[in-house]
C-alpha cells in the first residue's frame, strides 16, 4: 500500500481538475467551434476546472420593441423548444459541453434563470396560477379599548380577534375577542385596556424572482415536479443519459422560502411566514393557534406550554425538504449526477427559519451540499460552512460546494473589499479549512487572455483542496444545533430582520432568539478560534449515531464530548440519547441561554462531573477539562485556525492564518512534512516540542505527520 506522503507529493505535482475552481458563465459560452477552441485555451492556462452553465436565449431587438416586450420574448425563449432558433441555442449548448469534456472541464448546469431557483424563467406558473407561492400573513396593531379598526388584507381569512395584553406583554390567547372584518379592515369595540388586535390571512405572495416573474410554492410536490419537467428533464431531452451523467451536478440557486427580506422584489406588509395548502390537514386545529405562531401568549409563555411553533416549523421543513429537495436529489441519482447549489439565509438560526426552515435537513438530501461566500474578505461567522460540511462528512458525502464571489469593490458591509488574488486565495483558503472541497466562482474572469493571478488561484486551491480531502476529518467535538428551540422562539417579523452577509444574530428578531443565537454563533466561534474543532448536527443525525463507552459514533467520525444549548425543550428521542451517552460516561457541555429547561437541570444533579452548564464566554474552560482536545497543540493567534484529516498511516493539517503575518510554535513531537499550497515541495521538521514557523499574512501551511 502507498504510502500517505508519496500519494500527496503525487496529487500536489500536478492536480486534476477535480477541485479547481468552476467559473459561472451562465448562458456566456463561445457558439462556434474557433471560439471554443480559444476560450477553452485560455481557460486552460488560467487553470480552471471548469464552468457552470445554462441554456439561455438573448433574441436580436425585433424594431419599435419595448422592453417589456423583449423581457418577455427572452423568458418565453428560456428553455425553449420546437422552434428553429430555441433549438440552435440547445445544440450550441451541447457543443461546448462537449468540447469541454474532451478537454477534461467539469462541467455543471445552473437550474435557473437568474435567481432564485423553482420559477423555470416563468415557465412553472405559466398556465398554473395556483401554483404561486403564499403566505401564512398577519395583520395586527396595539390598540387601547373602545372602539377602531385597522388594515387587514386581500386574502382567505382563517381567523381574527383581539387579545388582552398582561403588563408583559403576553396575550390572552385562551379568550380571544371578537371582531368584524369587512373589505379588508378589521373592526373592533373593546372595554378599556390594551389590546392587540389581530387578523390571519392565506394569500399569494408578490413575491417576484429576478426575472421579475412570481415564485413558485416550493412546498408542493406538483409544482416541483413541472420545475423539474421543464427544466431537467428538457436538458436530458436534448443532451441525452451520457452527457447528463457525465454533468458533475446540477446547481440550484437561493430556493427560499418567503418572508420580508428575501428578495428585493417582496412589495407585501405585515408580518409573514411559509404556508402551502397542506398545513391545512396537518394543522387542522391552525386558525385559533395561528396567534401562537406570531406572538407570546400565556399558553405559550417561557418555558413553553405548547409546541405550535416547533411542530409548524417541523412540518414546513419537512415538506421543503421532501418536495423540493428530495425530488431534485432523486432525479439527480437517477441520471448519474448530483443535486448542489445553495440557500437564501444560511448565517443566523432566524433567517435560516424564515426563509428555508432549517439547514441542516435540506442539505441531508443534497449529493453535494452548498454555501453561498458572496465577498472577498474574512468573516467572522461559520455557520454556513460548518452545517454544510458537517451535513457531508455524516452521510459520508464527499464534495461540498460555494459560490465564492466578489460582487462589490469598494466598500461593502462596512469593509472595504478588493479582489486581489491575495484577497481570493485567502478566502477560499478560510472556506477550504472549513471543509469546503469546490468552488463555483462568480469572481469577474478575464476570458480572453491569460492571468498570472487567475492560474495562482486556481492552482492555490486545487492544491489546498487535494490535500484536505485526503484521509477523514477528525474532531473531538460533535454539537447539536438549537434548532427546535430556535423554532419555539422565532416569531415572524413585519420587517427585515437581518443584515445580509456574515452575521450570527439577526436584528430585530425576537429577543430571547437573538440571546440563543449569540450563545451558539459565539460558541462556534470560540471553539474554532481555539483550534476545538468539531461537526454540527441535528437531532435527527444525533439519533441516528451509536454511543459506546462515552463516544458518540457517526458512520465516519466519532466524538467524544457533546455541546447542547440549555434553552427550550429537546426532542423526547435526543433526550434518550443524550441520557445514553452520559451514563456511558460521555461528558456534555450545556452553553446557557434564556428558556433553561428541566432536563439540562436534572442531568447537572445526576451527572456533576461529565455535565456542565456555562455561559458561552465559558464554555472553553469546561471543553478543555473534557478528553476533548485541539487539533493541533499549538501556539498562535486566533487568526491561525487548524483542520485535522487522518489516514492509516499519517496524520494532516491543514494550518491557514487569516490574518497578519504570524509566528506559530507547534508543540508537539516527530518529524514533520510541511509544504504550503502554493508549491508542492515538502520539507522536513523534527520537532523537539517547540518548532516555531513564521507564518506570512493570508497564507496557509499542510503538515503531515506519519504515525
Amino acid at each position: 500500500m502507498n504510502k500517505t506522503i508519496d500519494i500527496l507529493k503525487q496529487k500536489l505535482e500536478k492536480t486534476s481538475n477535480t477541485f479547481r475552481p468552476l467559473q459561472i458563465i451562465h448562458g456566456l459560452y463561445p457558439k462556434n467551434e474557433q471560439d471554443i477552441k480559444i476560450y477553452l485555451d485560455v481557460a486552460q492556462k488560467n487553470g480552471l476546472g471548469g464552468f457552470v452553465v445554462n441554456m439561455d436565449y438573448v433574441p436580436e431587438r425585433l424594431e419599435n420593441e419595448s422592453d417589456a416586450e423583449y423581457d418577455i420574448r427572452r423568458l418565453d425563449g428560456y428553455l425553449g423548444v420546437g422552434t428553429p432558433e430555441y433549438e440552435r441555442e440547445w445544440e450550441h449548448l451541447k457543443n461546448f459541453i462537449v468540447a469541454c469534456f474532451e478537454r477534461g472541464f467539469n462541467v455543471w448546469i445552473y437550474d435557473e434563470l437568474k435567481y432564485p431557483s423553482g420559477a423555470a424563467g416563468n415557465k412553472v406558473l405559466k398556465n398554473n396560477p395556483d401554483y404561486q407561492v403564499k403566505g401564512l400573513v398577519c395583520m395586527s396593531e396595539i390598540v387601547d379599548g373602545e372602539d377602531g379598526c385597522i388594515n387587514g388584507v386581500d386574502g382567505t381569512l382563517l381567523y381574527a380577534a383581539a387579545y388582552k395584553m398582561s403588563d408583559d406583554g403576553l396575550l390572552d390567547a385562551e379568550n380571544p375577542i371578537a371582531v368584524q372584518v369587512k373589505d379588508a379592515k378589521v373592526y373592533y369595540l373593546l372595554p378599556k385596556g390594551k389590546y392587540r388586535v389581530c387578523a390571519f390571512y392565506t394569500k399569494p405572495l408578490a413575491f417576484l424572482t429576478e426575472n421579475v416573474v412570481p415564485y413558485p410554492d416550493l412546498l408542493r410536490a406538483d409544482v416541483i415536479d413541472k420545475f423539474i419537467e421543464v427544466t431537467h428533464e428538457q436538458y436530458l431531452s436534448h443532451f441525452g443519459d451520457e452527457i447528463i451523467s457525465k454533468i458533475t451536478a446540477f446547481f440550484t440557486d437561493e430556493p427560499s422560502l418567503p418572508t420580508h427580506g428575501c428578495s428585493q422584489y417582496f412589495d407585501e406588509v405585515g408580518a409573514i411566514c411559509a404556508w402551502t395548502e397542506k398545513l391545512s390537514e396537518i394543522f387542522p386545529n391552525l386558525p385559533e393557534m395561528c396567534v401562537d405562531i406570531f406572538f407570546d401568549t400565556k399558553r405559550n409563555s417561557f418555558p413553553y406550554d405548547t409546541d405550535i411553533r416547533r411542530q409548524y416549523w417541523a412540518q414546513v421543513q419537512k415538506l421543503f425538504s421532501e418536495n423540493y429537495f428530495g425530488r431534485l436529489a432523486a432525479w439527480c441519482e437517477k441520471h448519474g449526477t448530483r443535486l448542489t447549489g445553495h440557500l437564501y439565509g444560511e448565517e443566523t438560526l432566524g433567517m435560516q427559519i424564515g426563509l428555508n426552515a432549517g439547514l441542516f435537513d435540506l442539505y441531508r438530501k443534497m449529493q453535494m451540499p452548498g454555501v453561498d461566500r458572496l465577498y472577498c474578505l474574512d468573516p467572522k461567522d461559520v455557520i454556513p460552512e460548518k452545517t454544510a460540511t458537517s451535513a457531508a462528512h455524516f452521510y459520508g458525502l464527499p464534495y461540498v460546494m460555494s459560490e465564492n464571489s466578489f460582487h462589490f469593490e469598494k466598500t461593502f458591509w462596512d469593509k472595504l473589499a478588493f479582489a486581489t488574488t491575495q484577497n481570493r486565495i485567502n478566502s477560499a483558503f478560510y472556506q477550504i479549512q472549513l471543509g469546503l472541497t469546490h468552488i463555483s466562482s462568480y469572481f469577474p474572469y478575464r476570458l480572453k487572455e491569460y492571468d498570472e493571478g487567475w492560474q495562482a488561484y486556481n492552482e492555490n486551491v486545487s492544491r489546498a483542496v487535494e490535500f484536505i480531502t485526503t484521509g477523514t476529518h477528525k474532531a473531538d467535538v460533535l454539537i447539536l444545533i438549537p434548532m427546535e428551540p430556535a423554532w419555539e422562539q422565532y416569531t415572524p417579523q413585519d420587517h427585515k430582520y437581518w443584515v445580509i452577509g456574515p452575521a450570527i444574530v439577526a436584528p430585530y428578531q425576537h429577543p430571547s432568539l437573538q440571546v440563543l443565537e449569540k450563545a451558539y454563533g459565539e460558541t462556534l466561534l470560540r471553539l474554532q478560534n481555539a483550534r476545538m474543532d468539531f461537526d454540527l448536527v441535528d437531532s435527527q443525525a444525533l439519533c441516528e449515531c451509536t454511543v459506546e463507552k462515552g463516544i458518540i459514533k457517526t458512520p465516519f467520525e466519532s466524538f467524544c464530548h457533546l455541546v447542547i444549548f440549555d434553552s427550550g425543550s429537546f426532542d423526547e428521542n435526543v433526550k434518550k440519547q443524550i441520557e445514553k451517552h452520559l451514563s456511558s460516561g460521555g461528558t456534555v457541555t450545556a452553553v446557557s441561554s434564556l428558556c433553561p429547561t428541566e432536563i439540562c437541570a436534572d442531568w447537572a444533579k445526576r451527572y456533576p462531573e461529565n455535565f456542565k452548564i456555562c455561559e458561552f464566554e465559558n464554555v472553553l474552560d469546561i471543553v478543555a477539562k473534557t478528553a476533548a482536545k485541539p487539533t493541533l497543540d499549538m501556539i498562535a493567534p486566533d487568526s491561525v485556525r487548524v483542520r485535522k484529516s487522518e489516514t492509516y498511516d499519517a496524520e494532516l493539517w491543514f494550518v491557514h492564518n487569516r490574518a497578519q503575518a504570524c509566528k506559530v510554535t507547534i508543540r508537539e513531537k516527530g518529524t514533520f512534512k510541511i509544504c504550503s499550497p502554493d508549491k508542492c515541495d515538502f520539507e522536513t521538521l523534527v520537532s523537539d516540542g517547540n518548532l516555531n514557523i513564521e507564518m506570512p499574512e493570508k497564507s496557509a501551511i499542510m503538515l503531515v505527520r506519519e504515525k
